[in-house]
């Protein structure tokens, strides 16, 4: 990865497959989070934020990131250290500026550290233990001081620069050292991805000794949180795909066979590469009048611009796309290997030395990852239980790919079950109760869902099943039910093959007693005695029961009381007042027991002379 960062120019040339394509209706369902990746220094500044901008407005896609902040440099006296990217330019200023922005948006942050040390000099220091253990403990002082959640390591030299003469020497280094960082950094709650390029080939040969096989994958995944590796760059010199699915589909496989595919992030590109064609004898395939690549100045210019091989992000796509001349309708899309190519011309003026202006027509052929290739990757992750698609870059991308993305991510995401109650505050005993439910699959009317009506008496907790229903068409049922006591009620939904069981919010529901009266007489002589006969429904023994009279200023005042029997009934006796006239009356049972307050309808009483 590291190798591509100098490379990447401005001179993306989409497919089909990087226009016009339609954002796609989204779900209800909060998204599976299913992407990591990487971002250049040069896009996490204020100046030029677009790594940041990408991770923070799609924050709920993304596993986690990893910024190239950091290099591990060759140090005097021999091993390395970890410091800034020296390119990096205001990093004082700008990192404080990107954590800030991600923290707000709820992301991890792994910073990337690559390996800058030169040929041979991080295998050396692994090799001796003194310096491997300062380099783990100075990659756990970074960690610490800027409170990242962790680093990624992406020590790439020993693919691409020290040679494969050296790896059976490095490799148990290695791993030695993996396995040591990865436990420094989880005694403080950290966490370790360790960055790897393919450990298949380009013949799809796995594991043993092919691919980059140094890395040793089954080793270093037993003590790494994150795997990440590169599946890309499969056409480097050579025209062709830059990460063929077949391929990338092979590294899957062989990867998930040796490791925990939950831990497994597969690299995903999103850039392409240009090559100029060459002919059966090695030439390149240019036609005009064109310049010696050992001439003048302005030959060796044109000839670096015939022949040399670029690399491009597909942010700036559209308007390259335009500035090529290249319509649309001339790029293919590669079904077998799930991408976009192009062939063009590509005119190049140069000065002759007699100072005439001269053109020559290289022919030049594009592969490029657009939105569709990135999909199609990122659609590896559902189907082999991955932990995340690793883009390179982030910030780099076609922006088209991103409702492509959350699409996909939102199919993959645990379907969710929305239970709601409706019950009244209140109701009489030994009367039926309607009480209301609805169930939500995914924000969407949840039809043919069982469900119980659970109970729970007052200060109990402990829930029984009073009614069992099925939600109609509309995700709504209805119970009707006499409830035993005052208490608290629930709605449970169960599993279903696309939902997952749910439970309500609780209700609590107050049952009230029924208090029901007969007058002996309505009419009784001054300080006669009223006789009232009481039934209280649930009946309970010795409740307490109370005769009370309405008062001219509207209150109500105790004339009685007396104590039910096991049927809840009583005859209920009160002196009615000395003055003539017509009385109000009603019968009280207090609370208790689980029923709340239950009241009697008033009735009347004459009092005459």
């Amino acid at each position: 990865m590291r190798r591509l960062l100098p490379l990447l120019l401005a001179m993306a040339l989409p497919g089909a497959a990087l226009l016009g394509v339609a954002a796609p209706a989204q779900a209800e369902a909060a998204p599976k989070r299913i992407l990591s990746g990487w971002m250049p220094y040069w896009m996490t500044t204020q100046s030029q934020p677009q790594g940041i901008t990408s991770v923070v407005q799609n924050a709920d896609l993304f596993v986690d990131v990893s910024p190239f902040w950091y290099s591990a440099t060759a140090k005097a006296g021999g091993g390395v250290q970890v410091q800034v990217n020296p390119n990096f330019k205001n990093a004082s200023t700008n990192i404080p500026w990107a954590m800030g922005q991600l923290r707000a948006a709820g992301v991890t942050v792994l910073p990337a550290i690559a390996d800058a040390s030169g040929k041979g000099r991080m295998a050396a220091t692994l090799a001796d233990p003194t310096q491997r253990a300062a380099h783990i403990a100075e990659l756990v002082a970074m960690v610490m001081a800027n409170g990242y959640n962790g680093l990624d390591l992406d020590y790439e030299g020993f693919a691409f620069s020290d040679g494969s003469a050296s790896w059976p020497s490095t490799q148990p280094n290695w791993t030695a050292f993996v396995q040591e960082l990865s436990a420094a950094l989880h005694a403080q709650g950290k966490l370790l991805s360790v960055t790897i390029p393919s450990p298949c080939d380009t013949r799809n040969r796995c594991g043993g000794q092919s691919g980059y096989w140094v890395y040793n994958l089954p080793a270093i995944a037993q003590v790494a949180d994150r795997v990440r590796i590169m599946a890309y760059d499969f056409s480097v010199q050579g025209i062709g795909p830059i990460a063929p699915i077949g391929w990338v589909t092979a590294i899957t496989q062989y990867a998930t066979s040796v490791m925990d595919p939950a831990k497994l992030q597969l690299g995903v590109p999103t850039y392409g590469r240009a090559w100029t064609k060459k002919n059966s004898n090695g030439s390149f395939v240019l036609s005009g009048n064109c310049p010696n690549r050992n001439g003048s100045a302005s030959e060796r210019r044109a000839w670096g611009e015939l022949t040399d091989r670029a690399s491009f992000t597909s942010a700036d796509a559209p308007k390259v796309l335009t500035r090529a001349g290249v319509p649309e309708t001339a790029v293919t899309w590669d079904a077998q290997a799930q991408e976009s190519w192009v062939e063009y011309d590509k005119p190049v003026t140069w000065t002759d030395g007699a100072g005439a202006t001269q053109t020559c027509t290289a022919r030049r052929i594009t592969w490029f990852v657009g939105p569709d290739g990135v999909l199609a990757r990122t659609q590896l992750i559902g189907t082999y239980g991955l932990n995340a698609a690793a883009f390179w870059t982030i910030g780099g991308e076609n922006p088209a790919q991103w409702p492509l993305l959350r699409s996909y991510a939102q199919s993959l995401a645990p379907a969710t079950a929305t239970v709601a109650i409706t019950a009244p505050p209140s109701v009489v005993s030994g009367q039926a109760a309607t009480i209301q439910g609805s169930v939500l699959v995914n924000g969407a009317p949840g039809a043919g869902v069982p469900v119980v009506l659970q109970f729970a008496p007052q200060g109990s907790g402990d829930f029984v099943d009073l009614q069992t229903g099925t939600t109609g068409p509309d995700g709504a049922v209805t119970f009707q039910v006499v409830l035993p006591a005052s208490g608290v009620l629930r709605i449970t939904s169960a599993a279903t093959d696309t939902a997952p069981a749910g439970i309500s919010t609780e209700s609590t529901v107050a049952v009230g007693s029924t208090v029901t009266t007969r007058l002996r007489t309505d009419t009784v002589t001054r300080g006669g005695t009223i006789k009232v006969r009481v039934i209280v429904r649930p009946p309970a023994k010795q409740q307490k029961v109370l005769l009370q009279r309405l008062t001219r200023d509207g209150s109500w005042e105790r004339v009685s009381s007396a104590k039910v029997n096991a049927k809840g009934r009583v005859l209920l006796s009160g002196t009615a007042p000395d003055g003539k006239g017509r009385y109000t009356y009603r019968v009280v049972a207090p609370g208790g027991n689980g029923i709340s307050e239950g009241i009697s309808p008033t009735f009347n009483v004459r009092v005459r002379r």
